[in-house]
């Protein structure tokens, strides 16, 4: 019994090592891996310099509350950018593939890039994030800490307040003139 435990604490102890190395990571790799959608394919697209502060929302196609979120998140987004924040949203398509991805932003006329579903697949710090379900928003900043996420475990804390927590941070960027009611 002991003996069968012994591998599972083994992986335990040594993801939790690696935490902190695949927090530093997730800035760098979500930017390396951005698609827009094109008419048949996922293009790619490389920022210069990536923008700080990442809202990464994780959706899909099959979800009726991510439809209904969309809205949202386009008009904060783009206040926020209007106001001068330097930050940016990545979709995180919880599809089963490329054409209800594409389907998906072409319709919510989604402005931002998605994250490569095939490199996603790959970062399991990022799955992590993901939630128990769609829709979720987890904001990060440059060195990959995780400032505000709507789900805590099995808890799901919703939207809003990481809505707000994106707004409180942008807004205190230094270059950022965000009106008193935003």
């Amino acid at each position: 019994m002991r003996s069968e435990r012994l591998p599972r604490l083994l992986m335990a102890a040594a993801l939790l090592l690696a935490a902190p190395a695949m927090a530093a990571d997730l800035h760098a790799q979500v930017s390396a891996s951005l698609m827009r959608p094109g008419p048949r394919s996922l293009l790619p697209v490389q920022w210069s310099p990536p923008p700080p502060l990442l809202a990464l929302y994780f959706g899909a196609d099959w979800c009726a509350p991510c439809h209904a979120f969309v809205p949202t998140l386009r008009s904060v987004r783009d206040a926020l950018r209007q106001a001068g924040a330097d930050t940016e949203v990545v979709y995180v398509s919880l599809d089963p593939g490329d054409a209800a991805l594409r389907r998906y932003m072409q319709l919510q006329e989604m402005p931002w890039p998605v994250l490569d579903p095939r490199r996603a697949a790959r970062m399991p710090a990022l799955r992590a994030l993901a939630g128990l379900g769609p829709p979720n928003l987890v904001l990060i900043d440059a060195e990959g800490t995780v400032l505000a996420n709507g789900w805590h475990g099995r808890r799901y804390e919703g939207l809003q307040p990481v809505l707000k927590e994106w707004q409180a941070r942008a807004c205190a960027q230094p270059q950022a003139r965000c009106p008193s009611g935003l």
